[in-house]
């Protein structure tokens, strides 16, 4: 993908969605860093841009499509 675009949303999204572990070995960010976002001891705007990137590139390879039905 590579387009080096960060997008908060997706990063939150992504962390509710996705354990710490899958995170980490899908996006190539440490573990510990990964944790700490899903605990909220480390804030996801606070995020260096490089490690911001791999998660918004790791959560659009990953994400779940949810489709609504209105009536």
């Amino acid at each position: 993908m590579n387009q080096e675009i960060a997008d908060i949303k997706l990063i939150k999204e992504v962390l509710q969605e996705s354990t710490a572990n899958a995170i980490a070995s899908g996006s190539g960010i440490s573990l510990s860093t990964a944790k700490k976002l899903k605990s909220g001891e480390r804030n996801v705007e606070k995020l260096n841009l490089s490690d911001a990137i791999k998660i918004t590139e790791f959560a659009i390879k990953n994400r779940h499509v949810k489709i609504e039905i209105w009536k």
